[in-house]
């Protein structure tokens, strides 16, 4: 087996400080064995968690302490087969998308097993938040007296659903959205690495370089650099838009309301939904402060900045709740037509409430 390329994916810039820290307490021996990785989507829970196991299994490590990525280890790691990396999410035939009690118990039943390859197993549970009371409760009494050679790693976006009891059992590890001068490098560097041109086509029809897109990304995704990334390779920063050209046009009341609810049928209610949110946060915002210094929607600032007087404040509160109600329910059963048609009748209504 060829071992000469390291399969490990680098360690973003930002999370150098977090993954120093973890790789000492773990050379001490001050590390837990329970964590809780949180923060927001996008900010490299799942890679930190990644790297870390492979440090545990990692028979070859550099004098630094850090994995080598070429041990047979770590290639096992890399391609999802290592017997003692077990992965807990939700149950896939599962309607609610929950973790059940019976995953829980079976995951705990081969916490007592002998390691296979080394002299550790690493138990991973993504997202942690997505475990019923039931399922958190079996996790709990295993928390309670670990087997010692398990690590646990609970991963989530919302830790605050945890139970205080679960949180007050593991070694929290809080990562936060990186700073613009850490994030936006890394992320034009990525994009440039792809084939920006191909990343985003009709951005770079002329000489321009990556760097207007990559802000761009990095803005709707809320500085969260995976996730922006991800919107760049998916294409979905061409698709968020167009929802956006849609609304401004229903908003000066250019294009009809119910027209751009049946073309939105082919797009997902959560894109649409939150496409609507962030023009309408970026409209109040622009109303506190018309410099936009922390609008999301780069790209049309002076569109968007132009709806500001025309739109009546209090109705553009009370739909950003409505918006924010309709995206928290946005698993339930819905009919798009009659959804989309509300909401864009309620936004068209936003201009003419202020004349």
């Amino acid at each position: 087996m060829a071992a000469s390329t390291p399969l490990l994916e680098p360690m973003p810039p930002w999370l150098d400080a977090t993954w120093l820290r973890l790789r000492e307490a773990h050379r001490h021996a001050r590390l837990g064995q329970a964590l809780l990785i949180s923060g927001p989507l996008g900010v490299g829970k799942r890679l930190l968690a990644d790297h870390f196991a492979r440090l545990l299994f990692c028979t070859a490590p550099d004098a630094d302490g850090n994995p080598c990525g070429t041990c047979a280890d770590c290639h096992l790691l890399a391609t999802g087969h290592h017997p003692d990396r077990l992965l807990l999410e939700p149950d896939a035939d599962g309607a609610s998308g929950e973790i059940r009690a019976e995953q829980v118990r079976q995951l705990c039943a081969r916490e007592t097993l002998t390691p296979m390859r080394g002299a550790t197993k690493v138990l991973m549970v993504v997202p942690a938040d997505a475990m019923n009371l039931f399922a958190a409760n079996s996790l709990l009494k295993t928390l309670e007296e670990p087997v010692e050679s398990t690590v646990w790693m609970l991963i989530t976006e919302q830790p605050q659903r945890l139970s205080q009891t679960i949180r007050s059992r593991c070694q929290q590890i809080n990562l936060t959205s990186p700073p613009a001068t850490q994030a936006l490098p890394w992320l034009e560097s990525r994009l440039l690495s792809q084939g920006a041109s191909t990343v985003f086509p009709a951005a770079h029809a002329g000489s321009e370089g990556p760097a207007e897109p990559a802000a761009r990304c990095l803005a709707l995704a809320q500085g969260a650099p995976l996730r922006a990334l991800a919107l760049a390779e998916t294409g979905a920063l061409e698709q968020r838009q167009r929802l956006l050209d849609d609304l401004i046009n229903v908003a000066r009341g250019e294009r009809d309301p119910l027209a751009v609810a049946n073309d939105w049928q082919r797009h997902e209610p959560s894109l649409a939904l939150g496409a609507m949110i962030d023009g309408l946060m970026d409209v109040l915002r622009l109303a506190v402060d018309p410099t936009g210094a922390r609008i999301i929607n780069l790209g049309a600032r002076d569109a968007l900045a132009a709806l500001v007087a025309q739109t009546e404040l209090v109705a553009a509160h009370r739909l950003l709740q409505i918006l924010l109600q309709a995206r928290a329910s946005i698993d339930a059963p819905l009919n798009r037509q009659i959804l989309f048609e509300a909401l864009l009748v309620r936004w068209a209504c936003l201009a003419r409430s202020a004349t």
